[in-house]
Formats: C-alpha cells, structure tokens, sequence
C-alpha cells in the first residue's frame, strides 16, 4: 500500500498539466472578431469557430466589437481574464501598424498579447463601381491625374493596410486621390456600390462576393503573385508598380497571461482545423493562403512585423489626423 501510494503521489506532477489541458474547453468560448460582420476577421473568425464547436464539441461564439481598425476589439481582449474563454482574431493594423500610428495606445502590442498562430494572409485589392469608365488600373491613375484630388477611395479606417496601401500607391503613381476612412470595411463596400465613393482598397475574402457577381470591378491585388482563387486580377507589381506589395495576416490571440497549457490546446485545435479539407478549401475560396504556425514561431513573426510596419509608416508619413 505504501508503495503504491508513493508511486501514485510521484505521477500527480506528471499528470495535471494533461488533466488541465483535458479541461479545457468546459464552457462557452468567446472569439472576438475586431471588425464588422462581413469584414475579413468576420469571416475567418466564424470559419474557425465553426470547425473548432465542431472539434470540440464546445460551442466557440463569435462576438463582433469593431472600431478604431481594430482598436476597440483589440483592447478588449486584452484586459479580458486570461481563462482561455476570450480570444482575438486580429490582424497587421492594431497589432503592427498602429503602435507607430496611435498616440496613446491603449493595449501595448508587444507585451500584452499572446498569439497562438496564423489563420492565414491575404492580400487586398483595389475595388471600383461598376459603373466607372476605367477597367484597368493604367486607365484609373490616368483619369486621377487627370482630376487631382477629385476621385475618392474608401477603406476600413484611418491608418489600416488598406489605408497604406493606397498611399503607397499614391507615391508610386504621382497621383492626388482622396482618403475616405470608414469604420469598418462594409460601409465603405456599399457606398462603393451605390456609387457614392468611386472605389476603395478592401481585403480580399471581403469584396469576393462582389468581384464574381459583377457588383464591382477588380483592378489589382497586392500580393507578389496573382490570387490562385482570382487570377484573372493583376497585381500592383506587374502593373508597374513593384513597390506596391502588402500582405495582411490574421492571427488568433489571447491575453498576455494566458497558461502554457491552454495556449497549446488552442494551439492544437486550430491547427486541426486549418489541416482539414473543409477550411483550407473555404479559405481558398476567398483568397486566403492558410498558415498555422507554432505560437513561439507566430510571436517572434509577428514582433517583425511590428518593426516592419513602423518603418513604412515613418517613410509614407501617413498619420491618424
């Protein structure tokens, strides 16, 4: 008996991690989606949450808190328990780009945050209406230099990828278009389509939908290579303008203090889930390249990217005024 008890009370230290990793999920798990319904983490955050309430049997809730490109669903999370129960789906502007842009961030973008992994990265693409005379993006800058300051582009907020993008275009091109910030890229798709705005830079997964209905037109995506789900779309770069190649990434994150062991659970079913036939194929459907790496791997890229970004930040001279 005594045997058996010190051999029992030797395995306990091994044990318990496995015991609390198996508990979790016990309840309801909230994925916060940093943009509107319909926005690029929209869409990807109930892609995931789907497959996971699946693979768990747990149910994974998406809860939309858009604002401030991402600002307010960001600084939620955060300052959210870190139980494993609230997670981010979050991506390249409140995570890389606004620490260069934003006086008085609210959450530190370095120390505040674990990440688990990348979903996956996209490009996005340069939207006109449908109605507008030019078809290609030679024709678009041709008529912006034409008409300086007069043709307008939207995009999902001051200071986002979308934002940059265009200003990297801007320079590229010599051309005078007018910045139209909005909060939250669907507001801006539906006064593209209704012919408020004439066009707007928007991710990719989001202006899908409109692309193959014929509701707007295409002229260009940022990536280096065309999309394998739209190739009939020219990049920036093979349309004269090398430097004009961005990526948007969207990673699943939890608070700072969030257990070793719940990271690698999350860890683990994400990565599930981005290997199944399902997802990779709903994905690429919409333009995105799915990715999965470790969350030490995703920390350290994601860190870069901070570096990164503020660089172009400080060259284009893009501010939140």
């Amino acid at each position: 008996m005594r045997r058996r008890s010190l051999l029992t009370a030797l395995a306990l230290p091994i044990a318990a991690p496995a015991l609390a990793q198996g508990a979790w999920p016990s309840r309801p798990v909230r994925i916060i989606s940093s943009s509107p319904p319909a926005g690029a983490s929209d869409i990807l955050s109930r892609t995931v949450a789907a497959a996971l309430q699946e693979q768990t049997g747990q149910s994974f809730l998406v809860e939309n808190r858009a604002g401030a490109g991402g600002v307010v669903g960001s600084d939620f999370v955060a300052k959210s328990a870190p139980d494993g129960y609230t997670w981010l789906t979050t991506n390249v502007g409140p995570q890389a780009i606004f620490r260069e842009l934003v006086r008085n961030m609210p959450y530190d973008t370095r120390n505040d945050f674990r990440h688990v992994t990348i979903i996956g990265t996209l490009p996005v693409v340069l939207i006109v209406n449908k109605d507008l005379p030019f078809r290609t993006l030679a024709e678009y800058v041709a008529a912006a230099k034409a008409r300086p300051g007069a043709i307008n582009f939207g995009s999902g907020g001051n200071g986002t990828l979308h934002h940059l993008t265009a200003e990297l275009l801007k320079a590229a091109a010599g051309i005078d278009i007018t910045h139209v910030p909005y909060r939250g890229a669907q507001a801006a798709t539906a006064d593209v389509l209704g012919g408020r705005i004439e066009g707007m830079i928007d991710s990719l997964p989001s202006a899908a939908v409109h692309i193959r209905s014929g509701n707007v037109r295409a002229l260009a995506v940022s990536s280096a290579g065309r999309s394998s789900a739209f190739p009939e779309i020219p990049t920036f770069a093979e349309s004269g303008y090398p430097g004009v190649v961005t990526t948007n990434w969207f990673s699943i994150a939890g608070p700072a203090r969030v257990p070793e062991e719940i990271i690698q659970a999350m860890y683990a079913q994400l990565k599930r889930a981005l290997e199944s036939g399902a997802v990779r194929e709903r994905l690429a459907s919409i333009g995105v390249d799915p990715r999965g790496d470790p969350p030490d791997v995703t920390q350290r890229y994601i860190h870069g990217e901070i570096d990164r970004w503020g660089e172009v930040v400080r060259r284009t001279g893009v501010t939140m005024d």
